[in-house]
Order: C-alpha cells, then structure tokens, then sequence
C-alpha cells in the first residue's frame, strides 16, 4: 500500500541484509521481496539473497538451521 511504501522511503537506515533461503521455502520470497523494497527505496541498504544449498560452507559456519535466515551487517 502506499502507506507502507511511505514508511519504507523514510527510514533512515544503513545496513546491508543477508538473506539464506531455500527453493522449497514458503515463506522466503515475502521476506526477500519486503528487503528489496527497503533497499530499492534506501540507498544507504541492499539486500543480497543467498541460496543455501549453493554454499552451504556459509551455512555451516553462520549455523543456518532453518529459512528464511536473516543477517543484517552479519549478526543475526
């Protein structure tokens, strides 16, 4: 709605999202696209989405158990 896109243009916010997903996952494309919205609208964010069954070293070493996973500035 235009009330949320409102909200989303005026946070003030720098940060950089990491974002574990797997394809069998339901509820990862809202998370996904509601981080995209954020970083398209903010230039100070981006969003990086991250299939974890193409890297899962970094599944293992961040301890990813379950998606949607996400990391903002690497901490979760």
């Amino acid at each position: 709605s235009d009330e949320v896109l409102n909200q989303i243009k005026g946070l003030n916010l720098k940060a950089n999202f990491d974002v574990f997903v797997s394809l069998s996952c339901h509820n990862c494309p809202d998370v996904v696209q509601a981080l995209n919205l954020i970083a398209i609208y903010n230039p100070n964010t981006t969003a990086t989405m991250i299939d974890g069954a193409f890297f899962q070293d970094e599944v293992e070493q961040r301890k990813i158990m379950a998606v949607p996973m996400v990391f903002q500035d690497n901490e979760h």
